[in-house]
């Protein structure tokens, strides 16, 4: 009778523990298999716990259900590596370092005080778990607020901004007032301090590339002034060479005249100076067997990044840095009082798949951002709607490589920030993560984006003379727009492209690479841009209304009338939205401070937008939605097995039913998200599903005629 009493009892719990832990009853199916990613984690001191023998690790990795390959320790103050002087002596360690600023409590526990000797337990424990453990230090200066800081006895190293003058954050490609450079002396003392703590490599983020600030506005020091002018054939008047130090009309004046007169020789140089600076870092960290990643500059695609921040992508690559963390911020910013409710999802998912085309050998993490304690946004809570969209869009854009496999846009992802998130919270991301990175697509659907190394440098000289789009912004403006975009190609590997190709700014190819995108045949060929004269004549061409150089889209290469028929319908009518600043003053203007601002282009039409939007949509035949179609986008990809996977994303705040349009005979549809728990059923080609706000749902499409097969 006890021996039933008791088996009873064991059916009674183990049931109710499927029945009431999150998300294991859901309509999902088990995972079938996993793409291969990265899983790293950056987090604080404040996650751990100095009072556990192990510090903490083993509750910490029971509570994330997972071992991350690496965990970002942040350490935020610089001076914890330019004040570091051993660690024979225990010595409790300042607040800013064991926690961001010195906060005092997150969700699971106040922040506790520190020794150097529990910091490096700690990081010993986590090793002994299969963690890597990178040091994640930012460029911030707290002005002794806590003790006597390194910069306090240097402040020839502080930014110096051409309308504030000295301001009090590290400019870290600085020379010391010996005539060294900075990085020399950081470098050394890097390698030291990480080999003191056992730390496994750096993470340079915030301040360490790019500057705290766009290059419009820092640093026009004299010793940075001095370092620029040592340029090769660079003239510089008296205006820019004459001695500020911190006066600000002096300093306007000198910033003027270069971003007037010097404006593309401005990125040059610090792009020069950023390739140094982590060429010396990567080296020494190299030689101790320690490794190096870098923050991606600001959340910006490659040509913004040149421009606006002075790093090259591909200059910081070829210093054989261990990987880059891209900065996809869109789950983080989405209630942003700043952005005035605008949806970035499109502008930072395109970023991540140009860097991607861009540096294709490169290691790239992107943030997967969840919470944040002292910038005070908390997407898991207040936004986990979008927080899903981002979690299952950003590992399913893809490049295709030179053999014709498609290479996920990201390694893997960087949860920003780890700490004080409870197992119930660590299982839903688990469970969302296992969707998004399970099955490797055999395709994807819409158009691919076609990838010019020579493309990219030319558009510098090109955006200084007209502020024409650049390809960034015409891509996630297109995207915005309803168009299928999720992969990219360079090129030269057109020939293992398939279906419809975007080339965006095809005025700024070389003509050998054109006449080699006009060969293409395995799909319609679409150019948006200026309009490039050598080219033949177009199937199908339309021009924006804002001349001169107004954008214009040509399509080649379609041959059914079908699809003739659907690109003439798609075409919309052009209309002027409102005037245009005069192109004049476009050439005095200068970049927005923030980085979450856009830059100031030339006026384009959201009809013209639209209806290149409309037009790749026809001539890839994507599967489309044929109502609610202004709020929803698509991320179809088919699978090995046959199987279609449709990521199906809501821009409005509002649930939406659209309907969707396969183009093909549908034998079911299966819902593989939680939401909603509801069975579809699809007639003829179409189906209908709901979706939450600013949100996503994955759906699964069997064909009718894989079924007769």
């Amino acid at each position: 009778m006890r021996q039933q009493i008791s088996r009873l009892i064991i059916l009674v719990f183990t049931v109710g523990w499927f029945i009431f832990t999150p998300g294991l009853l859901s309509s999902a199916e088990p995972v079938e298999s996993l793409r291969k990613h990265e899983r790293w984690i950056w987090t604080e001191l404040i996650a751990f716990d100095n009072q556990q023998s192990d510090f903490g690790v083993n509750q910490y990795l029971k509570a994330t259900g997972f071992t991350p390959k690496a965990i970002c320790l942040l350490i935020g103050s610089p001076d914890f590596v330019l004040s570091h002087a051993g660690i024979d002596k225990e010595v409790g360690l300042p607040k800013e370092y064991c926690s961001r600023e010195g906060h005092e409590f997150n969700r699971e526990r106040k922040r506790q005080d520190w020794t150097n000797h529990q910091l490096r337990s700690l990081i010993q424990n986590l090793q002994k778990r299969g963690v890597q453990v990178y040091l994640s230090s930012f460029s911030k200066y707290t002005r002794d607020s806590e003790h006597r800081e390194w910069i306090s006895d240097h402040l020839e190293v502080l930014h110096v901004w051409k309308k504030h003058g000295k301001v009090w954050a590290l400019n870290c490609l600085s020379r010391l007032n010996d005539g060294s450079y900075f990085e020399d002396y950081f470098a050394k003392q890097m390698v030291r301090t990480l080999s003191d703590y056992g730390f496994d490599g750096w993470h340079g983020a915030d301040g360490f590339g790019p500057l705290s600030g766009s290059i419009h506005n820092t640093s026009f020091s004299d010793d940075m002034i001095d370092q620029f002018a040592k340029t090769p054939g660079l003239n510089l008047p008296e205006v820019v060479t004459q001695k500020c130090g911190h006066d600000v009309p002096r300093l306007t004046a000198r910033g003027d005249w270069i971003l007037k007169h010097k404006r593309a020789e401005w990125s040059e140089f610090y792009a020069q100076r950023w390739a140094r600076f982590w060429s010396t870092m990567v080296t020494a960290l190299h030689a101790q067997k320690k490794k190096a990643v870098i923050n991606s500059a600001w959340g910006r695609a490659p040509f913004e990044s040149l421009y606006r921040y002075g790093i090259d992508y591909q200059r910081i690559a070829a210093t054989g840095v261990d990987g880059i963390i891209v900065e996809t911020v869109a789950a983080s910013l989405a209630m942003d009082p700043r952005l005035s409710g605008t949806d970035r999802h499109d502008d930072f998912l395109s970023m991540l798949m140009l860097i991607r085309a861009c540096v294709p050998n490169t290691r790239l993490i992107y943030l997967q951002t969840v919470h944040d304690v002292v910038e005070q946004w908390d997407a898991i809570h207040h936004h986990p709607t979008v927080l899903e969209r981002e979690i299952y869009a950003l590992p399913n854009v893809f490049h295709m490589r030179s053999d014709g496999k498609l290479q996920p846009s990201g390694d893997g992802f960087l949860v920003c920030l780890g700490d004080g998130l409870s197992r119930e919270e660590w299982n839903w991301l688990e469970q969302r993560w296992d969707l998004a990175f399970s099955l490797p697509p055999k395709r994807t659907n819409g158009a691919t984006v076609v990838w010019s190394d020579a493309a990219y440098r030319a558009q510098m000289t090109d955006f200084i003379k007209t502020r024409t789009w650049d390809t960034h912004r015409l891509l996630y403006q297109i995207m915005g727009a309803g168009a299928t975009i999720q992969s990219t190609v360079n090129v030269n590997s057109l020939e293992k492209a398939h279906g419809a190709i975007l080339v965006p700014n095809p005025h700024l190819f070389p003509p050998a690479e054109l006449a080699q995108i006009m060969k293409y045949r395995g799909g319609p060929v679409v150019l948006i841009g200026r309009k490039v004269g050598a080219l033949p004549k177009a199937d199908f061409e339309f021009h924006d209304v804002y001349p001169p150089d107004e954008l214009w889209c040509g399509v080649y290469h379609t041959k059914s009338d079908t699809v003739k028929n659907a690109v003439k319908k798609g075409i919309v009518k052009m209309v002027r939205d409102e005037e245009e600043t005069p192109l004049g003053e476009f050439s005095t203007m200068t970049a927005p401070r923030s980085y979450w601002t856009h830059l100031t282009y030339r006026k384009v039409s959201r009809s013209f937008v639209k209806a290149c939007a409309n037009t790749l949509q026809n001539v890839s035949q994507a599967i489309t939605v044929t109502s609610e179609d202004d709020a929803v986008a698509l991320m179809p990809v088919e699978q090995d097995n046959g199987r279609i996977r449709i990521a199906i994303k809501n821009r409005s705040h509002n649930y939406v039913r659209p309907r969707i349009d396969i183009g093909k005979p549908v034998e079911s549809v299966k819902v593989l998200t939680s939401f909603p728990s509801v069975a579809i059923h699809p007639e003829g080609s179409q189906f209908s599903v709901r979706v939450p706000g600013r949100g996503i749902i994955v759906v699964e499409v069997m064909l009718q005629e894989r079924i007769k097969k």
